[in-house]
């Protein structure tokens, strides 16, 4: 396609992500398996609600041919959201379990990281983020749906 897009769209109602590569081609995605596994294979009712939801928020999207997908391991937290916090073992720092949203939110996931190492003390923004939020069950609940895989 020629270029339409320019950053990245979300539609968090519907759990999607658009952007655009260089060469033109759309590259999107959302949905995560409604159990815990470690296939990396698509599965076709996953498929079939990102693209519906492509297409609730882009309706231009329902005349474009899919050319390839994708299926992987995602790296989720139990919750849902990413993990940046020191650790128990001395100077090893954790950003991980971003899930679905790492790869747009880890440029401002790095400079928090920077910041936890400069300082050795976690940015206000970030210091609910921490690794011990599970311990202490702290989990951090987004819309409601609780630290539970299958509802993010």
């Amino acid at each position: 396609m020629k270029p339409c897009l320019d950053l990245v769209v979300t539609y968090g109602a519907g759990h999607f992500y658009v952007s655009q590569s260089d060469k033109g081609g759309l590259v999107f995605g959302g949905a995560v398996d409604g159990h815990n596994t470690y296939a990396q294979r698509g599965h076709l009712p996953e498929v079939e609600e990102v693209m519906a939801a492509g297409v609730t928020l882009m309706p231009a999207l329902s005349r474009l041919h899919v050319l390839r997908q994708w299926g992987g391991v995602m790296d989720m937290s139990m919750d849902g959201n990413p993990i940046i916090s020191d650790t128990p073992v001395r100077n090893l720092y954790l950003n991980g379990g971003w899930c679905y949203g790492g790869f747009k939110a880890i440029p401002a996931g790095g400079w928090f990281t920077a910041h936890l190492v400069a300082t050795g003390a976690p940015h206000p923004t970030i210091a609910h983020f921490r690794l011990s939020r599970f311990a202490e069950g702290r989990t951090i609940t987004e819309r409601g749906v609780g630290p539970y895989p299958w509802a993010h």
